[in-house]
């Protein structure tokens, strides 16, 4: 098998310089396969082989290639993979994380360390006065968008109360109006239609903000 190295990372994969040193980012040797590898994951590969009893008879590590990590030269890892699946080399060893992006490129085995991320942010002070949590009503909106939501409300409870056909209306403003003068027929047809409006106005913003299904009254099944 031909496997690939994304990476060093000890003491999991690296190499060593000619003095013995551990080399901890890859330079010219990285591209030189005559230098052997080392670490936790070379005697994991060994203890498989090992194990395999002569199926598997020899791994051979390389690099990367340049033309992958040009394309993906964001990840080193990303990278090693792409190399998998133009066919480059059989599979590469190195601590991998399984993104979705990976998986579209080859699969994987089965993971052999778990990495436990955790978001940490400071401990908020407790607030409990009445000025605080009466806000907190107002939070998922700013307050542009709670005064277009209310102008939409209120437009929309006009137009309803102007395209309403009421006869109860109608039947109500014609009966006062036999028994009022002109200028108080007209006071009072604007004080109905102001409560009209206002009774839509309530209507509308309490079915908008309980998510609730407004009700034909005069439907039917």
């Amino acid at each position: 098998l031909k496997a690939s190295i994304p990476n060093y990372l000890e003491p999991m994969i690296f190499k060593r310089d000619g003095e013995g040193d551990v080399i901890s980012e890859p330079g010219p040797e990285y591209y030189n396969n005559s230098i052997p590898y080392e670490g936790v994951y070379m005697n994991y590969v060994n203890e498989i082989m090992r194990i395999a009893k002569g199926d598997i008879q020899e791994v051979t590590y390389t690099y990367k290639s340049r033309s992958s990590l040009l394309q993906h030269s964001s990840s080193h890892y990303t990278a090693a993979v792409q190399d998998i699946e133009n066919g480059l080399v059989d599979m590469s060893v190195g601590p991998f994380w399984i993104t979705v992006e990976r998986l579209r490129m080859t699969s994987f085995t089965v993971p052999l360390i778990y990495d436990k991320i955790v978001l940490v942010i400071p401990d908020p002070m407790s607030k409990n006065g009445l000025s605080y949590q009466t806000s907190k009503v107002l939070a998922p909106f700013t307050a542009r968008l709670w005064l277009l939501v209310i102008l939409v409300i209120a437009f929309t409870s006009l137009l309803s109360v102007w395209f309403a056909k009421s006869s109860h209306t109608k039947r109500t403003m014609l009966e006062h109006s036999k028994r009022r003068t002109k200028s108080k027929f007209s006071r009072l047809r604007i004080g109905i239609y102001a409560r009209l409006i206002f009774d839509s106005f309530l209507e509308k913003g309490l079915y908008f903000f309980s998510e609730g299904v407004e009700q034909d009254e005069g439907s039917s099944l």
